[in-house]
């Protein structure tokens, strides 16, 4: 494997793409699966997201392996599911593109830098993940809001694990940062309930399982970042801003204010997470910004 990093980095980067494709795939299956698993939670033994095997939404019939094949089996079929030839949606192959053409793409730009093989490694990996859990939080907040809490919270703790890899400093900053952002959104919860709120929880339903995703979004972030760049900052906050600002025009989502402003949160957030870690990556024309050398050695 070190081997063909060096020689040949442009065939590492289209098998990395051709992997990014089947994460896009299995992507496609956690935003399907994740809403009926919550919704139906009394099945949970006999549906999850390996079990059962890949059928069709609309008639219930099982998907045969070659007509699941990333982006392959869509084009072959022409757009339609082979048993009962309903259109299937472009999100599907729209979300397998995103993931190879980024995976492959990111890859190629990292294995192409003048650094050692330990140093790619240690880089790589957590790029890659970051990447796939940011399309998967992307595709579910246009199917079900209240799910990204999960890919959040799972986000969250693989910024935690990223933060001890770059020493023990890095991750008591991120500790720190996660356990701020949950206190005060407890305290909120609860600051609620004794200005005698109508919509407030109930005492005994407060816990951080029970926040808004956005909490879990900026708790995720604070995970990864000490501090984002205030470029990565400013330039969420205008796609976040644009965003909503298109939603209102166009009637595009029939949803309540706090769901679009959780939205739009969240848009922002993912948007930061990728510019803050796009100029990271940039540093590494230049050298390694200065919170960030811990990782690599």
């Amino acid at each position: 494997m070190t081997e063909l990093l060096w020689h040949s980095p442009l065939a590492t980067s289209v098998l990395l793409g051709v992997l990014g494709c089947c994460v896009g795939s299995f992507i496609n299956v956690v935003v399907h699966r994740l809403p009926i698993m919550r919704e139906h939670t009394e099945r949970t033994g006999d549906f999850n997201l390996a079990w059962p095997p890949s059928s069709c939404t609309r008639c219930g019939i099982a998907i045969k392996t070659q007509h699941n094949l990333p982006i392959i089996s869509y084009l072959w079929l022409g757009g339609r599911s082979a048993c009962c030839q309903e259109h299937i949606s472009r999100r599907y192959i729209a979300t397998e593109i995103s993931a190879g053409l980024l995976t492959a793409g990111i890859s190629f730009w990292l294995l192409n830098q003048q650094l050692d093989a330990s140093s790619i490694y240690a880089l790589l990996l957590p790029t890659l993940l970051l990447i796939w859990w940011l399309i998967a939080i992307v595709g579910m907040l246009w199917h079900s809001i209240e799910d990204t809490k999960t890919l959040w919270q799972s986000l969250l703790w693989l910024g935690l694990l990223t933060a001890s890899q770059r020493g023990a400093f890095s991750l008591s900053e991120a500790i720190f940062g996660v356990c701020s952002i949950y206190f005060l959104a407890l305290l909120r919860r609860q600051g609620s309930i004794f200005a005698n709120r109508k919509d407030a929880p109930c005492p005994e339903h407060i816990s951080q399982y029970s926040l808004d995703p956005s909490w879990h979004c900026v708790a995720a972030l604070a995970a990864w970042f000490a501090l984002p760049e205030a470029e990565a900052l400013a330039i969420g906050f205008v796609v976040a801003a644009a965003w909503g600002f298109w939603s209102v025009r166009t009637d595009r989502f029939s949803t309540s204010p706090a769901q679009q402003w959780a939205r739009a949160i969240q848009l922002m957030s993912v948007v930061t997470f990728a510019a803050a870690w796009v100029l990271i990556l940039a540093d590494l024309q230049v050298g390694f910004a200065p919170h960030w050398p811990l990782f690599l050695n």
